[in-house]
């Protein structure tokens, strides 16, 4: 597998983008199944560079996952080569004006925020760069333009960097910190984020368990429940299965070492209610 990073140049861009990738898979890679990629909260937009791209049960070249709170599964192939722009949690609302809460979950194509011609325009340049830098380079200014100069609410990428912490933030004290009510809060996370700022912090809770069951195979259920805050293992394996679409024990079994997006590996989507009765 081929995959690089690349942290956006522009200072207005950064504000609301926080990364574009590059994936190519070889031949070496396992191709098998579906491959599911646990979610984050963010918005993703994916161009693919070769052939149309199997998400979920949607067929695309180009499409965008928007403020996602469940997991997504592609089937890979040979060759298949695409890249993605992942936006801060509060992006969309920046990109597609309009409340966040709206467009949930929602897997569209990209034409529900660029135009037809817009898409194919960049669409055509990222196939023609010869190099990843220079792609990185196109999709960076695609977006920028798109974008322009977005003057983003302070109080977000704060309240996010508090609940994304070591130690996260109570939401009332969140509240306080902000000098804005409960209320407040949650209609500006509804609008900007799409969900409420107690659901924001369950899927960082679950990616940080994930991360661990990752990390470490040998860590027990009970310990990482206790370090990431769980009441019992019980809520646990329930957030777990919500989020992820499997229990903890079958992502230990399942999950997937070929890189940091890629969370596990199914032979086919029926396979997970086998999984989950």
């Amino acid at each position: 597998m081929i995959q690089q990073l690349h942290i956006p140049k522009n200072p207005a861009l950064l504000q609301v983008v926080k990364f574009i990738t590059y994936v190519e898979l070889t031949q070496e890679d396992i191709l098998d199944g579906r491959t599911a990629i646990f979610p984050n909260a963010t918005t993703n937009i994916l161009f693919s560079l070769d052939e149309d791209i199997l998400v979920n049960q949607t067929s695309s070249s180009n499409s965008i996952y928007t403020s996602c709170s469940s997991t997504v599964f592609f089937k890979p192939f040979e060759g298949m080569k695409f890249m993605t722009v992942q936006f801060h949690s509060y992006g969309l609302s920046y990109l597609k004006k309009i409340p966040a809460f709206e467009l949930l979950d929602a897997l569209s194509h990209l034409d529900i925020i660029f135009s037809a011609s817009d898409i194919e325009r960049v669409s055509s340049r990222l196939k023609e760069c010869k190099t990843i830098g220079e792609k990185f380079t196109a999709l960076e200014m695609f977006v920028s333009k798109k974008i322009g100069l977005p003057e983003v609410d302070p109080r977000l990428p704060y309240s996010l960097q508090l609940l994304n912490s070591e130690h996260s933030i109570s939401i009332d004290a969140l509240s306080q910190s902000l000098c804005i009510s409960s209320r407040g809060l949650q209609k500006l996370f509804k609008k900007h984020i799409g969900m409420s700022p107690v659901y924001y912090r369950k899927i960082i809770r679950f990616n940080k368990a994930a991360q661990l069951l990752l990390n470490d195979s040998n860590n027990s259920l009970t310990q990482v429940s206790y370090d990431c805050g769980y009441f019992d293992q019980a809520h646990f394996i329930k957030d777990f299965k919500e989020f992820g679409g499997i229990s903890p024990s079958e992502f230990l079994r399942l999950k997937s070492d070929s890189s940091d997006f890629y969370n596990y590996k199914v032979t086919e989507l029926h396979t997970l209610d086998a999984l989950n009765p």
